[in-house]
Order: structure tokens, then C-alpha cells, then sequence
């Protein structure tokens, strides 16, 4: 045998790259060199040596004319193996590896037996449970004509059966025979992705962020940010739990449209969706290219562990506590809300918090709930001590009414506090959190207020008001859309 490998070839073929340390096997630990950006880097003078003794296996056994079984999984080194294996008469596997088709050969080869018999079957079922969820549903696959490959598709237009990209199956196959028998495989493993993108991952602490395109600039921004916010939020609410969240982040609202649940006619009407939570599936979808990206993430990550302290007790959690905590936990809250509060408080029009189990459909008026909503958690949290906060989710999920949960908390029930509230807004606007309405630079409707230019702001409420009574009036088709992030 003639081959030589040096340590430069090693290097050149990035033989020294490992695992993430997260994901490391503490008995490699002696032939690992030492860490750089989360990665483990192997010692390459250690493993040379072992390279070389495999290779003088490897032809050993070649020239006593033993069989070979090629394996690897990903995609650069699939066509590779294949095209080696079948120029040197051995096997391969380049799609997916079943678990125990080694150490657990003999239920392996009873599932090719009964694929082999193919004029036996009947029926076959697939049947899958997505990760957080408590029972495992099927489907039935149509049996294919001749050496037609069986496709199934997951159909994600009906709500009752969605599944939100990123969520975790586990699923497994029942073979139903002709004379009555059946037979199940082992349960596999896998991330369900929107199929039409290649997706890439970056992962942290607690947040798995799926991206491809042009959002790769920003996915380790966001990244970081969700993993701060849910550390943040986890310490506030009391939650110890750290299973791990995945968020993928589409390029825009176009990409994502076709995969958000269409909840009601307002969303799909009035309201541009910029991401959405899935706490039971502990999933977050966002528009990566929306400006407000990190803001979008880290407001819906909250939501799921608001699931979390509650333990998804959400019949209990009022509208206005929960998105008022996802605010709270948004690290770049849009200011239009507290435009819209500071009117609310001039015009008295703040909406009382046991109304708001359900916000408003008119997007302006959202605006306003969102506002307050996230004042009075900010008062809350400033105010109380944090305990107080940990003490009504700990209420709220021991499935005690949210007014008794309430008081056992804070002392005080929610009306008392809630008018402490408003006094602080009311008694000295100077040092209240709304800003000033003086010389207000008006935002792009990007970020979710019309107009253009410097008004004041009680002028833009005018306009406001004037242009809505013309176009009802005259039936015209007013068309633009207020963005906010949805629930």
C-alpha cells in the first residue's frame, strides 16, 4: 500500500474540525485539541496515526476479498460513496441510516422481508407525533404502481392537521398484510422544513434558528437575542424549564404567508403577520427581512415561555397579560405603541384590562391595547417585586381563576392596581413612559403608523379621522396595511 497522509492533508480536507461542544462525547475527550467558536477541534497528531492502522485494515481486508459497507448521510459525500461503492462491488447507504440495522440486524432484515413481499400488503400506515404534542396521529400512503417511490405529504392547509415548520416528528411505519398480520419499523427521527428552500441552522444555548438566503446576515443577531430574551423572561416568570425552541425565519411575508394559520378575516385583511408562536410545538416563524426581525422573535419567543410558567394553561392568561409580557420581552418595542397610549390617555379611551381578553379588530385600536398592555407589565415589574410576578404564574398554573390568582400575587386586585396605573400616567406626563407629543417624527408605514414628515400629533389624528369618514362615505378602497406582529 502505497498512500501517505500527513498531517497538512488532514488540515488541507478540515479532518480537524469536530462536533459542537454541546453535542461531544465525553470519551473523546483525549483526542480533542481544544475549542474554537463552539466547535471542538481534534488533535491531529493523535489521530494520524489511527487513520493510518484503518487504512492498513482496510487494504488487508481488500486483498482477502472482504465486502465493504459504505456509509455517510450527507449530501456532499452521498454521490461520492455511491459511485465507489458500485466500482468496487460493495454496499452503501447515502439516504438514511435505520436505527439497528447492525446492532439490531435480525428486526432489520424481517423489515425488508416484508417490503420484499410486496403483493402481501394491504395497507401501510405512517404514524408521527410532533414533538410537544401528547398523541401520535396517521396517515394512510397510497401504494405506488410499479417501482414508483411513495411520497407523502404532510398538507398544512387544514388547521386541525398543521404542523408549523421546524416541529420535531417522530414517526414510525405499520404494514398491514393481506392475511392479516402486520408489522411496525422502528420510529425515526427528523425536523420537518419547508421543502421549497434549503435550509441552514445556527444554534444556541436554547434556540435552534433555521434560515437560508439573504437572512443569514442576520441569523446569529437573532440567535443571540432569543437566547438572551428567553433567559431574560424564564428568570422573570419563573421557568426552569430548558427545552429548546426552534425559529425559522423566512427571507419576507411572501415566503411565510403560505405556512402561517390564517386565523381570522382582521389577519387576513387588515394586518400583515410578522411572525407567530407555536408553544406547544415550541416553534416560532418569522419574516427575517422584516426590519423589525429582532423585535418580532424575541416578542413571539416570550409567548411560548408565558406556555411555559403556565404550564400552557392559556385559558387562564388574559390577551392583554400575554402579549403585554411579549412585549416586555421585545427588545426593540415599536414607539408607535406609546403614541397611541399617550392619545388613549389625553382622549380617555384606555380600554380597561377585563375587556381585553380579546383586542379589538380596527388596527389602530390594537395598537392602543398592545400599548397598554405593555405599560401596566412594565409598572407591574418596576413597582412589585418580581416574586409577585413568579407567584401569579405559579396561580394561573395550578389552574386557580385569574382574579384570585391575581390578588394572591400583588395584594391588591386588578381594578386598584390598574388606577394606580393610570395615575401615574395622568398625574405627571413629564415622567411618564409616553412621549411627548411635540415635534413627533411620523414613521413609514413599515413600522406601523402612516404619514410621512413632522406633525403633531394631534394633528395626524385629525387627518387621520377626516380621510377614514371620506372613504366610507364614498366607498373608496383604502388599502394600507397597519404591520404588527401577531400573536
Amino acid at each position: 500500500m502505497n498512500i501517505e497522509i500527513s498531517l497538512e492533508d488532514l488540515l488541507k480536507n478540515g479532518s480537524h474540525f469536530g462536533h459542537n461542544k454541546k453535542r461531544w462525547n465525553p470519551k473523546m475527550d483525549k483526542f480533542i485539541y481544544g475549542e474554537k467558536n463552539g466547535t471542538h477541534i481534534l488533535d491531529l497528531r493523535k489521530s494520524l496515526p489511527l487513520i493510518e492502522n484503518a487504512l492498513k485494515f482496510a487494504h488487508e481486508s481488500s486483498k482477502n476479498k472482504k465486502k465493504f459497507l459504505f456509509v455517510s448521510t450527507k449530501k456532499q459525500h452521498c454521490e461520492i460513496i455511491e459511485n465507489i461503492a458500485k466500482e468496487t462491488n460493495n454496499y452503501f447507504v447515502n439516504f438514511r441510516w435505520l436505527g439497528g440495522m447492525i446492532t439490531n440486524w435480525n428486526t432489520v432484515k424481517n423489515s425488508i422481508n416484508t417490503l420484499n413481499n410486496y403483493e402481501n400488503i394491504q395497507d401501510i400506515q405512517v404514524k408521527f407525533k410532533i414533538d410537544g404534542r401528547k398523541s401520535f396521529q396517521y396517515e394512510y400512503l397510497k401504494l405506488p404502481k410499479g417501482n414508483e417511490s411513495i411520497d407523502h405529504f404532510f398538507s398544512t392547509l387544514q388547521s386541525s392537521r398543521y404542523m408549523p415548520p421546524g416541529s420535531k416528528i417522530e414517526y414510525y411505519f405499520e404494514i398491514f398484510n393481506k392475511d392479516g398480520s402486520s408489522f411496525r419499523t422502528e420510529k425515526q427521527y427528523d425536523v420537518l422544513l419547508d421543502s421549497r428552500f434549503n435550509w441552514d441552522i445556527v444554534q444556541g444555548e436554547i434556540v435552534d434558528v433555521y434560515y437560508h438566503g439573504p437572512v443569514s446576515r442576520r441569523a446569529k443577531n437573532v440567535l443571540e437575542a432569543c437566547d438572551k430574551s428567553v433567559k431574560d423572561i424564564s428568570e422573570l416568570l419563573g421557568v426552569e424549564s430548558n427545552d429548546r425552541i426552534s425559529l425559522v425565519m423566512y427571507n419576507n411575508y411572501s415566503e411565510m404567508f403560505d405556512v402561517v394559520v390564517k386565523k381570522s378575516q382582521t389577519q387576513a385583511g387588515s394586518l400583515i403577520t410578522e411572525g407567530q408562536a407555536f408553544a406547544t410545538e415550541n416553534i416560532v416563524i418569522v419574516d427575517g427581512g422584516s426590519r423589525s426581525a429582532l423585535g418580532v422573535s424575541t416578542h413571539e419567543i416570550t409567548h411560548i415561555i408565558v406556555a411555559r410558567a403556565t404550564k400552557d394553561s392559556y385559558t387562564g392568561v388574559p390577551l392583554w397579560l400575554n402579549e403585554g409580557l411579549a412585549e416586555y420581552g421585545n427588545i426593540e418595542p415599536d414607539s408607535g405603541y406609546d403614541r397611541y397610549l399617550e392619545w388613549a390617555v389625553d382622549t380617555n379611551r384606555l380600554f380597561p384590562f377585563s375587556s381585553l381578553n380579546r383586542f379589538p379588530g380596527n388596527p389602530n385600536l390594537t395598537l392602543v391595547a398592545y400599548g397598554q398592555s405593555r405599560s401596566f407589565i412594565e409598572y407591574l415589574v418596576k413597582q412589585y417585586p418580581k416574586q409577585n410576578m413568579k407567584n401569579l404564574m405559579k396561580g394561573i398554573s395550578d389552574r386557580k381563576s385569574f382574579d384570585e390568582s391575581f390578588l394572591a400575587a400583588y395584594g391588591k386586585n386588578l381594578n386598584d392596581i390598574e388606577r394606580d396605573w393610570i395615575s401615574t400616567l395622568t398625574s405627571n406626563k413629564s415622567s411618564a413612559p409616553i412621549i411627548k407629543t411635540e415635534n413627533i417624527e411620523v414613521e413609514s408605514k413599515e413600522n406601523g403608523t402612516c404619514g410621512e414628515g413632522r406633525m403633531g400629533f394631534e394633528t395626524m389624528l385629525i387627518i387621520m379621522l377626516i380621510f377614514t369618514i371620506f372613504v366610507k362615505k364614498y366607498n373608496l378602497n383604502y388599502s394600507k396595511r397597519k404591520k404588527i406582529s401577531n400573536t
